[in-house]
């Protein structure tokens, strides 16, 4: 099931700084390839092409600076990747330092921003999973992706196994691993104070804050990947590789060329609404009723946009019972619709929409509706806007309503 946007800015930070002991080779298993492409960039990558993540740090051996410089060098094809830094003699250390850094990067990041902490050496993350994720965290809400052993569980004490646990209480955890900035700045600096024992992930993190540091705070269980695998051996990367070959040779899903998709949209008219129609608000009339701001223009726009790269509709995406999209404005829709068409590997071509209202003239509000429209879409394409009436036939003729109808061409990113 695809996530909803998180409609916020995420951020995150991938941790490929460590010395990789585990994993014997001349060089730290970070930089060990996997299809010709070192591990740490396949993370980049999904990070980079999922559309909730806003910016990037990359943080490197401290201890190897041609290899950090070499990263930088990499990393320069991903624009949302804003600095890569050497990091410290552990994965705290390293955390804390790319933490900071974002904070010096970003002067608008807010207590409760997510901040998605990625291993480097996890390179088959989703960008799936990223997003449902950094969806599931707020201010005093972390979330951190596990998997259910196969395997039956023992404790072991010494040489002596103690006790059989129950593997469906217990959860091997993943990253990312995502925490809103505030909690997690006060349980870095609550470590760098309190000095304890190795911290493992974000987690242990936030466990090793007092108690009374915690009050309130949740950690919440998201469905990890099992393809989301670690490399920490040499058989872990050979794993890898044949996920990677068993993928290649699965049958892929037609992708055509161009496509169309149809979008419509119909909204009663209701007392005390603002009437908004192609991002903007027509003032001095009745507005419309809807769960959002019933934008009935964008409403089908989207729906023509999803129906074009096969991504559903607008309910599968945003639900009408779902409180996040209460009275928001449509104009987030859109955002991400564009940003699904993105990630289907397509732009938008052409989209021509028909606004069919007895009321208001539409006519004198058309070149507004194109600039935020434009603007929104944020990429080359054409947009046509029309407006008519039905001649005083039907519901919108009766004045009860408005409708609108959108057609929507898209083509394929590495279409010739």
């Amino acid at each position: 099931m695809v996530h909803k946007s998180t409609l916020k800015p995420v951020f995150a930070i991938i941790v490929a700084a460590g010395s990789g002991r585990r994993c014997p080779g001349p060089q730290s298993k970070q930089f060990l390839n996997l299809n010709n492409q070192p591990l740490y960039l396949w993370s980049v990558k999904a990070f980079q092409e999922c559309p909730d993540i806003t910016n990037i740090i990359v943080v490197g051996p401290r201890q190897n600076p041609t290899a950090l410089f070499e990263m930088g060098q990499k990393t320069t094809l991903f624009d949302k990747v804003i600095a890569v830094v050497a990091g410290g003699d552990s994965r705290t250390e390293s955390v804390d330092i790319g933490v900071m850094t974002l904070a010096a990067k970003i002067d608008t990041l807010s207590e409760i921003d997510p901040i998605l902490i990625h291993d480097g050496v996890r390179p088959l993350v989703t960008t799936d999973l990223i997003g449902k994720v950094a969806e599931q965290v707020e201010a005093e809400q972390i979330a951190i992706p596990t998997t259910t052993p196969t395997a039956t569980v023992k404790k072991i004490v010494g040489k002596t196994i103690t006790k059989t646990l129950d593997r469906e209480e217990i959860g091997l955890a993943q990253t990312p691993q995502g925490v809103p900035y505030g909690l997690l700045r006060e349980a870095l600096d609550y470590w760098k104070k309190n000095p304890a024992k190795p911290i493992t992930d974000e987690g242990a993190l936030i466990e090793n804050l007092p108690p009374e540091k915690r009050i309130g705070v949740t950690t919440i269980n998201v469905p990890g990947e099992s393809s989301n695998l670690k490399i920490t051996f040499p058989e872990d990367l050979q794993q890898a590789e044949s996920l990677l070959q068993k993928e290649s040779s699965q049958e892929k899903p037609y992708k055509p060329g161009q496509a169309t998709g149809f979008g419509y949209d119909v909204h009663a008219f209701a007392p005390n609404r603002k009437l908004i129609l192609g991002g903007i608000e027509i003032p001095g009339h009745t507005g419309l009723a809807g769960h959002s701001d019933a934008d009935v223009l964008i409403h089908a726009l989207v729906d023509a946009l999803l129906g074009a790269v096969g991504a559903g509709d607008i309910g599968r995406h945003f639900p009408d019972h779902d409180p996040a999209f209460k009275n928001l404005c449509s104009l987030h829709f859109l955002e991400r619709a564009m940003a699904i068409v993105r990630e289907k590997g397509f732009y938008l071509e052409a989209a021509d929409i028909t606004v069919v209202a007895q009321q208001p003239k539409l006519a004198p509000h058309i070149p507004a509706m194109l600039t935020i429209l434009k603007k929104t879409i944020a990429s080359p394409c054409q947009l046509n806007i029309k407006a008519t009436t039905s001649e005083g036939l039907g519901f919108t003729g009766r004045r009860e309503g408005i409708a609108a109808y959108a057609v929507a061409t898209v083509t394929a990113i590495d279409y010739p």
